[in-house]
């Protein structure tokens, strides 16, 4: 398996707008276009801190999943998206509509 992940902000005032977005729009793009799962992670706050590195508690970041069968099939889902021009439009809203910024990127590859 493969797991893309990327953890980015989002302004406050966008966050509702995102939120919708990525349930109604990203998630059936994804899905449709050879992610096995798409998933959406905001930090929780909790009184207990099981690390001292601990992520931020900052509500505006938020961790993006992408699970995909292997590199190959990734490697599909990633060429169609440069391809089309309605899968940049959908991507695309990232920075233009939700100006998502400061954004840490990892693909990560079951062991075994």
């Amino acid at each position: 398996m493969i797991l893309v992940q990327w953890s980015c902000e989002v302004p406050q005032e966008k966050l509702e707008s995102f939120l919708n977005y990525a349930k109604n729009r990203l998630k059936p793009f994804y899905e449709t276009h050879g992610c096995l799962r798409h998933e959406l992670f905001f930090p929780m706050i909790t009184d207990k801190k099981y690390f001292p590195y601990q992520i931020s508690e900052n509500k505006n970041r938020y961790t993006e999943q992408l699970l995909f069968k292997d590199l190959k099939d990734f490697n599909k889902f990633y060429e169609r998206i440069e391809k089309e021009r309605a899968a940049q439009e959908v991507v695309g809203k990232y920075t233009k509509e939700f100006e998502i910024n400061n954004c840490n990127f990892k693909i990560l590859m079951q062991a075994g």
